[in-house]
């Protein structure tokens, strides 16, 4: 598949966010917590470069298994929240954000650790492309199902406005599961006019181990532009 214009603009943009975020957040003897997906991929490899170069002494508690095996290769110490569960810092990135400080996670089926971790943290902080801010939240809402409870959180789901499809992969037939064994589905409510409220909701229907919502989580969040600048939003 070629790559477009778009695509470089875009690559370039999260360079440039990563850089300013390793630059400004990263410190000596930290516990970082990392999230998971394509642009935290691409920020493991240059905090392993970064902590290399400057020898600096910082464990990481990675979100998933995927983001676990980067973090080895790329040399960086590891731990679990059995060993660390006070975290100086959370760093992650996200499926879409608005101009509230809401965002939607769980693109990649990891959203219940990254909340945990989130949670976890003293500060959080998002690292993203100008192509993620949208005015309003309107991607499906990942959710984290007990498969026993499927048809009944389908059910309830539709009685709040949304309809909820289990995701299905590639390279596998069948459902989407996460690291932690439960399936993974997608609930689409359209535009979303309440996403803080709608967390909630969605946190109470039994056997919905957690939704892909993050509402107010996060201190700051550093966008890369398209002129290759980052925009960072301090929230709180």
């Amino acid at each position: 598949m070629m790559q477009t214009a778009s695509d470089d603009r875009i690559l370039n943009a999260r360079i440039a966010a990563i850089t300013d975020v390793l630059s400004k957040e990263i410190y000596d003897e930290m516990i970082i917590g990392i999230g998971s997906g394509s642009t935290i991929e691409m920020l493991l490899k240059e905090l392993g470069k970064f902590v290399k170069e400057r020898s600096l002494n910082i464990v990481v508690i990675p979100s998933s298994y995927r983001s676990h095996m980067l973090a080895v290769a790329e040399g960086l110490r590891t731990a679990t929240l059995y060993e660390y569960s006070d975290l100086d810092l959370t760093i992650d990135s996200f499926d879409e954000a608005d101009e509230e400080n809401n965002v939607i996670k769980g693109g990649g089926a990891a959203l219940t650790r990254e909340k945990v971790i989130a949670q976890a943290a003293s500060r959080v902080v998002y690292v993203a492309d100008y192509a993620k801010m949208k005015k309003i939240l309107s991607m499906p809402v990942p959710l984290e199902v007990l498969p026993f409870a499927l048809p009944h959180v389908k059910n309830t789901v539709k009685r709040l406005g949304g309809e909820l499809k289990p995701r299905y992969g590639t390279g596998k037939f069948g459902p989407v599961f996460s690291d932690n064994g439960n399936m993974i589905a997608d609930a689409d409510f359209g535009e979303l006019k309440d996403p803080r409220r709608l967390e909630v909701e969605l946190k109470q229907i039994a056997g919905v181990i957690e939704n892909g919502i993050f509402a107010n989580i996060c201190h700051m969040t550093y966008i890369g532009q398209q002129d290759g600048t980052v925009k960072r939003i301090e929230w709180k």
